[in-house]
């Protein structure tokens, strides 16, 4: 028994993506369980996620998440915060990809850049590779000093359909009514 369960970990260990050790994420939780014929995590209460992708760290908070070692996936539901430099993400619902480095948050989105910017929304992307986070529905802008909004585009107490905002550069890029509703993939896994 205890030889089948050396093999079983040697071969996960060999059969994780092409990635380096260093991309594996942190995990933490209340209630911890792994599938390592699968390569996922089960995590429940107090969940603490850390990915690291090429110098970039996204941290998770969570009630419960699933993270997927092989696909390089995480679905975190409850009170869930995503945290990048200054910037926290708080929503119900996330889907984070680490290889693509994109994350989909979906209800009640509450968006703060440390002074710079505060929105909140019905849904959002945030595309950590180009530093771009869109907004999408019922989305509301409170601009502090910090903020940078090029000529043309006025912001004001209304409610607009999409926001895109550069996070490095604290620049409003486009605010227009196109509605794009942002949805959660399903996990295979979870069924």
């Amino acid at each position: 028994m205890k030889f089948k369960f050396f093999l079983l970990a040697v071969l996960t260990v060999f059969l994780l993506p092409g990635k380096s050790f260093a991309d594996m994420p942190e995990v933490s939780a209340g209630k911890t369980y792994f599938n390592p014929l699968k390569g996922y995590y089960v995590l429940k209460d107090n969940v603490h996620v850390v990915t690291k992708n090429h110098g970039v760290s996204m941290t998770v908070d969570a009630n419960e998440a699933r993270v997927n070692l092989f696909t390089q996936k995480c679905w975190a539901t409850g009170g869930v915060k995503l945290i990048y430099d200054d910037m926290t993400f708080g929503c119900d619902k996330i889907f984070l990809q680490w290889s693509t480095k994109t994350a989909n948050v979906t209800g009640t989105v509450k968006f703060n850049d440390a002074g710079a910017v505060k929105i909140s929304s019905d849904t959002a992307t945030f595309d950590w590779n180009t530093k771009v986070a869109d907004f999408y529905g019922n989305v509301k802008v409170k601009a502090g000093k910090k903020i940078k909004i090029p000529d043309g585009i006025k912001v004001g107490r209304g409610i607009y359909s999409h926001v895109k905002y550069n996070v490095v550069e604290n620049e409003i890029l486009e605010i227009s009514d196109d509605i794009e509703k942002v949805t959660i993939p399903e996990d295979p896994d979870n069924k």
